[in-house]
């Protein structure tokens, strides 16, 4: 049986959008094209002090054996609540950096390249998240969806191009109402994007009840 899709919509690339989801939906993030990532962040729909952590989610992940850095299944809040906001669902790429929880931003931007008229994920973030009263200074960390990374043992890391292609996915079930906001990141001078910004897709679906 055919799951009811409740919202469809595509996120332009180099920019971003939030939308809530209920608690007990689906909604699926996913590739228009080939080789785009996404900087995302969650937030208690309910009480915004709430947010999705990096360090914690990943920590968790690999203690209880549940998933690793690249494939997460479990999404946690941070401390000192550590409540389990999503679960992942399905996920076909499995390649995502989920121990950085950074994004690009002007300064990295400034600092790196020096430009100062680039648009960012943190940007884009803030634009999406300032209709709820959401500030910059209040997005925590994100999750590099669709991120290529490897890290190596010396602690340094190199940025390949996404190994997901049109038409994957990473889906989640909201265990609590969220409000999630997702950058279709607007990198283009390495190989973050493989060097062209796109759009990223966003399906939310009712839940199994």
């Amino acid at each position: 049986m055919a799951r009811r899709i409740v919202e469809d919509f595509v996120i332009p690339a180099r920019h971003g959008r939030a939308f809530m989801v209920k608690q007990g939906q689906l909604f699926r993030i996913h590739l228009v094209e080939d080789k785009q990532v996404g900087d995302c962040c969650f937030f208690n729909a309910e009480d915004f002090k709430e947010s999705f952590h990096v360090g914690q989610t990943w920590a968790l992940n690999v203690m209880l054996g549940h998933g690793t850095a690249k494939a997460l299944k479990y999404f946690y809040s941070k401390p000192p609540r550590e409540n389990l906001m999503m679960t992942v669902t399905d996920d076909t790429v499995k390649n995502h950096w989920g121990s950085m929880g950074g994004r690009c931003s002007k300064k990295l931007y400034m600092l790196r390249d020096n430009d100062r008229t680039h648009r960012s994920c943190q940007e884009n973030l803030t634009e999406a998240l300032a209709p709820y009263g959401i500030e910059g200074d209040d997005i925590v960390d994100v999750f590099n969806v669709f991120m290529n990374v490897d890290v190596a043992p010396d602690g340094t890391f190199t940025i390949h191009p996404p190994t997901a292609k049109k038409g994957d996915y990473i889906e989640f079930r909201a265990e609590m109402d969220i409000l999630a906001a997702v950058s279709a990141c607007p990198a283009d001078k390495n190989a973050t994007n493989d060097r062209r910004p796109k759009p990223l897709g966003i399906t939310i679906y009712e839940g199994d009840g």
